[in-house]
This record gives C-alpha cells, sequence and structure tokens, in this order.
C-alpha cells in the first residue's frame, strides 16, 4: 500500500465526494450535526453546493466507516452509538493491539524501543495532579499508532483507527476521556511500562496481555467517567426542578 504523499499528484489529489465527507465527518465529530439526525441529499446539495451524486458518494464513504447508516424507506442518518457499543469497540480495539504488540516483541528494533520509551517517560510526565489530561490521552493514542505500525500489519492499523475513531466521536460528544482521573493516567503508565518490558523482553504473550490490558482499563476509565457525568448532569436537572417549584424538597 502506497503513502498518499508518495503519490503523483493527480492520484494524490482529494475528490470531491472525499472532500464532503471530511467536512460532513467534521461537523459530526463537533457535535454539529448530532446522532440521529437525517442527512437529505438535496438540502446538502445546496448547503454545499454541489450535485446530488457527489453528496450520495460522500454519504457511502461515511457508511463505510460507520459514521452514518442507511435506514430503509426512512433515508441515511448519523449513527447513534450507545454506550456499550463503545465498550464493545474498545474490546476489539484491544485484540487488534494486542496483536499488534505481539508481533513487535517478536524482534523489536532498538529505535522502535526508543521511540516508544519517550513517549512513556513524557507520559509519565503527565501522570501529576496539574497535568493536562488531553495531552496525556494525546501521548497514548501516538504511542498505539507507534505499535500498529511497527508490527508490520497494514489491516490492523486501518481497522483499529476506524475503531478508534467511532469510539472517539461518542466520547467527545459525551465530554468523556478515559484520562481525567489522575489515578486512571497512574494506571495507564503502569500498564504502558508492563507493554513496553514485555516487547524490550521479546515476550510476545505478556506484549499482547498487556496491550489487551490498557486498552481494557481505559474503556473502565470511560464508563466511570461517564457514570460521573451522568450523575451530574442528574443534580443539574434536579437542581433546575428545585428552582422552578420551591415546594419541592
Amino acid at each position: 500500500m502506497r503513502d498518499p504523499k508518495n503519490l503523483p499528484i493527480g492520484q494524490a489529489a482529494r475528490s470531491l465526494p472525499e472532500q464532503v465527507a471530511d467536512h460532513l465527518l467534521e461537523a459530526i465529530v463537533a457535535g454539529k450535526i448530532p446522532a440521529g439526525t437525517h442527512l437529505k441529499e438535496l438540502v446538502l446539495a445546496r448547503e454545499h453546493a454541489v450535485s446530488r451524486a457527489t453528496i450520495r458518494e460522500a454519504l457511502i464513504a461515511l457508511e463505510k466507516s460507520h459514521f452514518v447508516e442507511r435506514i430503509p424507506r426512512s433515508g441515511v442518518r448519523v449513527t447513534e452509538l450507545g454506550a456499550e457499543d463503545v465498550f464493545e469497540l474498545f474490546e476489539v480495539r484491544g485484540s487488534l493491539l494486542g496483536l499488534a504488540a505481539a508481533r513487535c516483541a517478536k524482534a523489536p528494533k532498538a529505535a522502535f524501543i526508543s521511540a516508544l520509551g519517550r513517549l512513556v517517560k513524557q507520559m509519565a510526565g503527565l501522570a501529576v495532579p496539574e497535568a493536562e489530561p488531553h495531552r496525556f490521552a494525546e501521548l497514548s493514542v501516538k504511542a498505539q499508532h507507534l505499535i500498529l505500525a511497527e508490527s508490520g500489519n497494514p489491516y490492523c492499523m486501518q481497522i483499529y483507527q476506524q475503531l478508534a475513531g467511532l469510539s472517539t466521536w461518542r466520547l467527545v460528544r459525551k465530554r468523556a476521556l478515559s484520562h481525567v482521573q489522575l489515578e486512571r493516567r497512574v494506571e495507564s503508565m503502569r500498564d504502558w511500562e508492563a507493554v513496553i518490558d514485555a516487547i524490550t523482553h521479546k515476550d510476545s504473550d505478556a506484549a499482547e496481555r498487556a496491550a489487551r490490558r490498557l486498552l481494557n482499563n481505559s474503556a473502565q476509565g470511560v464508563r466511570t467517567q461517564l457514570a460521573l457525568l451522568a450523575k451530574s448532569d442528574g443534580d443539574t436537572d434536579q437542581e433546575v426542578t428545585r428552582e422552578k417549584d420551591p415546594t419541592r424538597a
């Protein structure tokens, strides 16, 4: 599979449907187009000043990535993912990352171990109370992608990124991150140290287990954060109700 950056300009240029698909995806991820929204070709064509055929191709591309779904006799709508869908996606991602880590452990290159070590060291510096959780999460994603790329299996990376995109979309809309809590960052650090230790010692089985555990613990962190957010939202709703009806306790 050739890198798009190395393709001739004519082959590397993004088609109009791809550009429209990227624009719609950006709006979906940002929450500007909420889950469940029906996407009408004619409306989108007018909005983006393109043909309905272009919109149709763009929606087909998004459908393949599961960001939208086609409902019989109803048209296309933005996919609605429930919380349990996200956790199941984490499980599949854990399997893929575990496979990639096991492959990396068979004959780890010094440059790869060094690069992964630098990322883990940077994460360690963010496992403190005043650190920015988003930065920790970004480094964790980079480390995952490094392992996937080093595994030598291009399909692992391709499928993993697709699944990660789906779950990230849900988490962004729900304002939830696995690493918001300090204890989660500390736990994640231990998991990453176990991954790099197993790969360094060429222990494929241990590397696979550690990588799976990393994603499983991340999923549990998300579950906890979602529960906290739900409770917070519920408390806010109750406060609003009390303000409207002061006779209620």
